[in-house]
Order: structure tokens, then sequence, then C-alpha cells
């Protein structure tokens, strides 16, 4: 039985959506994918965005109330939409993203109570998505600093025209743990002005520039590689799965990483553990397929001489 501090409260903090595929609507977004990941494993994460006063709102509150959400830090908006993304996915199962633009979660608002929260929390996932309207950015900012004793995770997420070099700049100052993958790892260096030529160049820099603690750098089907401010380096290989598609793989690897961070361990036990829940996500449909601690343990065991 998997099992972690159930007083580890954890904050994942962005965009709550609808990803609309050809054929269907799926509950979306990276931090509901984050939080859900992680309330499977047993960590009480309260997911913080807001939502429009819609039917869309409606359903996708109802949805996830299903899945056991606590959404109390889940705001309304009184006239403005609620997010939508609009999915294609290649041969392989990977997505591309088509983003609606001025959406509920474009206007989130720093709450006394989100602050109070904040103040709190032992752990906040943040991302750049939401980073793109002023008002969210804003308030994002405000959660960051208010969350004095949280461990602070970038899950970068970029998206076209969703990010700049100043928003980056501003994340990576309140950020203690990075994770990107290679090809977002070269927007970072290009946008920066860094003199980095591979990953591991790149997160050495950013954390001498900016103070971050540790960098992971996401690699697909070769696995992760990680290193922190204390000169430890790890790469954790990849997994031979059968994938459906990676809708929330990534998102589902940060809360892997998270949950294994909260209980203390080590650099590579906690990729390693982001790489099992990334590639048990990917065998699925849908960034929040349900995945119980058994399957987790009995896919751990059979994945355990990887």
């Amino acid at each position: 039985m998997i099992s972690t501090n159930s007083n580890n409260s954890v904050l994942a903090l962005g965009e709550l959506l609808w990803d609309v595929l050809p054929s269907e609507r799926l509950l979306g977004g990276a931090p509901a994918n984050f939080c859900y990941r992680l309330r499977q494993l047993g960590v009480p994460a309260l997911i913080v965005s807001r939502v429009g006063q819609d039917a869309l709102g409606d359903e996708l509150l109802a949805g996830l109330s299903e899945k056991n959400f606590d959404l109390s830090l889940v705001q309304r908006d009184p006239s403005i939409a609620t997010g939508t993304v609009d999915v294609i996915l290649t041969a392989e199962g990977n997505p591309s993203f088509t983003i609606n633009k001025t959406v509920a979660y474009d206007f989130m608002e720093a709450t006394p109570e989100l602050l109070s929260a904040a103040s709190g929390s032992a752990f906040i996932c943040f991302g750049t998505l939401v980073q793109r309207s002023p008002k969210t950015r804003a308030a994002v900012y405000a959660v960051l600093d208010a969350a004095t004793n949280a461990t602070k995770f970038l899950d970068i997420n970029l998206r076209k025209e969703c990010y700049s070099a100043e928003t980056i700049s501003a994340s990576f100052r309140r950020t203690d743990i990075l994770k990107l993958n290679a090809s977002e790892a070269k927007v970072v260096t290009e946008l920066l002005g860094l003199s980095a030529t591979t990953p591991r160049d790149m997160a050495q820099q950013v954390m001498q520039s900016f103070g971050i603690k540790t960098v992971l750098v996401t690699l697909g089907e070769d696995g992760v590689f990680a290193i922190d401010n204390k000169g430890e380096e790890t790469t954790v290989p990849g997994l031979s799965i059968t994938v459906s598609d990676t809708i929330g793989s990534g998102d589902s690897f940060s809360a892997g990483f998270a949950f294994k961070h909260l209980a203390g361990a080590s650099l590579r036990e906690c990729c390693y553990f982001g790489n099992l829940m990334g590639a048990m996500n990917a065998t699925r449909k849908g960034g929040m397929p349900n995945i119980s601690p058994a399957e987790v343990s009995s896919f751990a065991a059979a994945n355990s001489g990887c």
C-alpha cells in the first residue's frame, strides 16, 4: 500500500478546462491532472483555479466532484466562460493543443482564503499558461510569495503565445524545483540568452542565476535527467510501454515526483517514481485515468529492474 503524510497539503495552481477532442470532451488542465494523481496516491491536494458560471463550468465541477476533488479553492466567474482547449492526437498518441483565450482562469484572484491556504501549504505546483493574463499572473505571484514554507514546483508547460522571457524569469525567481522537457530547455536557453548547449548546462546555469535547487528534464521515452544544487545528478531510463495517448503523462510524472519528495525520498527515487507514474498514465486514455494504489504497486513491481 502506498502512503504518505496526510498533513502535507499541496496546492495545484493554474488552468482548469475541458480538453475537446474530435470525438469527445475530457476534464483537463495540467494542475487538475497533477492534483488528481496525487489525491489517488493519498495526498490531500487542492486545485486552485477559476471556471465560469456556465453549463460547462457546472459540468466540469460535477465531474471533478465525482473524482473526489476538494473544490473549495475553485472560483466562479459570473461573466467569463469556462476554459476549453482543442486537442488533436497524432498517430503516436501525442497531443497538439489550440488553447482558447479570454476564459475564466485568466481572471483568477488572490482571495484571502487562497492566501491563507498558501501560507499553510507544504508544496505548490504551478505553470506558465495562466501567466498569459496579467490578472492571473499577479494572483499566482501573490500566492507563491505568501507560501513561505512551501516547496515551489514549476512544471513549465510552455504553450504557444502563453509565455515570455519576463514571465519565465519571474517564475524562476520563485521556483525551488523546475521541471521541463528537452524542447522546452532549448526554448528557455534561447529566451534567456544562456550559453548552454545541453540540458545539463541549462540546468546548471538557471540554478546559479535564479537560485533554483533542482532541475528535472524529461526525455520522453528515454526517461528523465535530474540535477540539484548540491551536485547530485541522476538519469532514470524510460520504460517500455504501449502508449494509448500522452495527455497528462507529464503531469503524472510531476505528481509522482512530488509524492516521493514529500515523503523525503532521494532525487533518484523521486525521478524513478515520477517516471513510473508518467508511463502508467500514457498506457491509458486522457489526462485523468483512474490508477489505484494497488495497480501502481503492481506496475512498480513489474518494472523493479528497470
